[in-house]
């Protein structure tokens, strides 16, 4: 390989590192806020152990012309906060904002998830589907595969669930 070569594939990787690959998120007026499990135990309605059942994606039926979406299905296995129903539909939209409990590029059925939720909002452009979903609370948040959710934080799961009851 020539060094001119060599020198185009070097600047084009050092080009895409330095995109980032994260979410746009803003938590109450703050980009990129760190948010602690009281913090959004707190602002959410609902917080919640789930598996995930099914989804409906929503890639060529848009609200406009970037706006795919989806609806997973949930089946709730733990309620740490709230009275939710047995099964609840999470909304999501498909962009740098959205939460995905996704495997690869297909939901991840069967997944379980930790998730701090609000009711969907109600705004005109929401579709219509998504109006008795509900969403997550800060997508760079606390949310998470529970896999992930440490012994730790369990236990403090389990401490602030019984305070709000």
């Amino acid at each position: 390989m020539n060094w001119s070569r060599t020198a185009i594939i070097v600047a084009v990787f050092a080009l895409l590192t330095k995109c980032p690959a994260n979410a746009v998120c803003i938590y109450k007026g703050k980009m990129y806020a760190k948010t602690t499990l009281s913090e959004e135990f707190s602002d959410s309605k609902w917080v919640v152990r789930v598996e995930v059942s099914a989804a409906d994606n929503h890639w060529s039926d848009y609200i406009g012309a970037d706006d795919p979406w989806t609806i997973y299905h949930l089946r709730v296995l733990t309620s740490f906060k709230g009275e939710p129903p047995a099964t609840i539909e999470l909304f999501t939209y498909r962009d740098s904002g959205g939460f995905y409990l996704d495997k690869g590029a297909k939901a991840n059925i069967g997944g379980e998830y930790l998730l701090f939720l609000n009711p969907a909002s109600q705004d005109k452009d929401v579709p219509a589907a998504a109006h008795s979903a509900t969403e997550i609370n800060y997508s760079c948040g606390q949310s998470r595969a529970w896999a992930d959710v440490n012994h730790a934080a369990r236990k403090e799961l389990a401490k602030m669930s019984q305070w709000s009851r």
